[in-house]
């Protein structure tokens, strides 16, 4: 058996997925876990496995025996650590969003190449087995020409910090809704996965200009309340052109008075689909639903995992998710943010 990769940890929110995700793979060994609450730190590194436990993830990324790490920390300290990470010689997969911004994403893929070192971004849902089979069917165009993509993913309640258990993986902290910690809200939290997976659909066209609008309505007066004062968004749409006259169009909400919806819906002029669940849709005469699902089943996603670190096995392995392809998603994050606050379509 091939030597096991060595990993370690930084953050014990969504972090606790990561690891439980990497010691279910048989060639990676998790060697270290890294939080500034100690205890919780050393709690996890017992559940897991790990021998050693870090309060300073500096200290953590100078150990000469890791290959990599994976980083689960708020999103201002994305691009730091990882930038600091690929200068100490590691690999790195880091959550989403990849940064506070594309500025920042792209100092990390500059950084990556650089050093040498495989960069990628935990965009979780691209690797679900549906998911996966959708882009195949794109691949070898059984949809046809896609022009059109829309996703939505509106919550009844779902603020993180204010709807989550507070010792749990999401929500963990006030960070979430200061815009100099978190960036984005509901777009930055959610949106970045159905926005990357509607693009990721469509194959990745180049985007050309976004629109967009954002609204703190339903839950900002209880948050107020309890003196935790919102500062990103609640709700968001947004409006993407790509090359090609294509166009995306998100709609993302932590909380509204109306229904809970997750789905993304791809269109192509010889067939289409739509995803959570999957289903394909083609034929002219005779009209067809194919129902391909095999049921998503949230975190962790051990594919994406896998993936990573057969990446850093083969060098000249195509990345899934790689930073450099991320970096288009932050710019359309970036764009319908900047749109929402001039009120004017914003060219990427």
């Amino acid at each position: 058996m091939a030597k096991k990769i060595r990993v370690g940890v930084v953050g014990t929110g969504m972090g606790r997925h990561h690891m439980e995700a990497f010691v279910k793979l048989e060639d990676v060994e998790l060697r270290a876990v890294c939080d500034i609450n100690v205890p919780e730190a050393k709690e996890f590194a017992e559940k897991f496995g790990a021998p050693y436990v870090f309060a300073d993830y500096r200290e953590m990324f100078s150990m000469p025996e890791l290959d990599a790490v994976s980083i689960a920390t708020p999103n201002c300290l994305h691009a730091p650590m990882t930038i600091d990470a690929l200068r100490k010689g590691k690999h790195v997969l880091i959550e989403k969003p990849m940064a506070l911004n594309a500025k920042q994403a792209r100092a990390m893929v500059a950084e990556a190449k650089k050093a040498k070192k495989r960069l990628m971004v935990e965009q979780a849902m691209r690797f679900s087995r549906d998911v996966q089979l959708l882009r195949g069917c794109y691949d070898r165009g059984d949809f046809g020409d896609v022009y059109y993509a829309r996703s939505t993913w509106i919550r009844r309640k779902g603020w993180p910090r204010l709807n989550f258990e507070p010792g749990g993986s999401m929500g963990r902290g006030e960070w979430f809704i200061r815009k100099a910690e978190a960036g984005f809200g509901a777009l930055g939290d959610i949106g970045v996965h159905l926005l990357d997976l509607a693009w990721y659909l469509m194959g990745n066209p180049k985007p050309v200009s976004a629109n967009g609008a954002m609204w703190n309505k339903v839950a900002a007066p209880i948050l107020k309340r309890k003196k935790m004062p919102v500062e990103v968004d609640e709700t968001t749409c947004g409006f993407i052109r790509l090359e090609g006259g294509r166009v995306i169009v998100v709609e993302i909400c932590w909380d509204s008075h109306n229904a809970p919806v997750q789905e993304v819906r791809v269109y192509g002029d010889k067939g289409g689909c739509s995803a959570f669940p999957a289903r394909i849709y083609r034929g002219e005469d005779i009209l067809e639903t194919v129902d391909v699902s095999t049921a998503y089943g949230g975190y962790p996603v051990t594919e994406a995992y896998a993936h990573f670190i057969d990446c850093i096995r083969d060098p000249k392995k195509k990345m899934i998710a790689s930073g450099e392809e991320i970096v288009e998603v932050m710019r359309m994050l970036d764009g319908i943010g900047k749109s929402a606050e001039t009120g004017r379509e914003v060219r990427l």
